[in-house]
């Protein structure tokens, strides 16, 4: 049966039978089915998937809100003086900083002072330190600490309730009235 025979059958059937007809208007309100539901013959709505944005996105999101960090990275620093942009920087920078501890609680990885000498046992995963320089041998290796690395204590981005539409928006526009 064609889409033109069926159409008049939902017409009609709709028309005799209330049940039907609200099953059909389900059906016209949700975009998906679940296969379940289609094998059983129920109209029942699909459970809508929420829309989703990128954890990259809403961390961007935080900082330009709360620090204006892309709207300072993005500005052209030449015409300022150095001056100019070092009183910027401190307020992107508190702000900033702030943001990322209530999120993230970053901590450093090692708690040694950066350039103290550190050993570096065997089994060591490699994601926690990382090498640099002459790396021969076998470990335990004893080297300078050049940086003690960051590690998050948690991790508590903001919920996205937005719309898809809105999912890669990073700052609105505004407009003053």
């Amino acid at each position: 049966m064609g889409r033109l025979g069926i159409a008049f059958r939902l017409f009609f059937s709709a028309l005799k039978n209330a049940a039907f007809a609200e099953r059909g208007r389900l059906l016209l309100e949700t975009s998906t089915l679940t296969p379940a539901s289609v094998a059983a013959g129920a109209v029942v709505p699909a459970q809508l998937a929420e829309p989703t944005r990128s954890e990259s996105i809403t961390l961007l999101s935080v900082l330009q809100r709360e620090s204006r960090l892309i709207d300072f990275l993005k500005e052209n620093m030449t015409p300022y003086s150095d001056a100019q942009v070092g009183a910027a920087a401190r307020d992107v920078h508190r702000d900033a900083a702030a943001a990322l501890e209530r999120m993230f609680e970053l901590r450093p990885v090692m708690t040694q002072s950066e350039g103290s000498r550190v050993q570096i046992a065997a089994g060591t995963d490699a994601a926690l330190v990382r090498l640099t320089g002459n790396v021969t041998g076998t470990p335990p290796f004893s080297g300078t600490l050049r940086h003690a690395g960051w590690q998050a204590g948690k991790t508590a981005l903001p919920a996205w309730n937005g719309s898809a539409s809105a999912a890669n928006i990073v700052a609105p526009a505004e407009v003053e009235l």
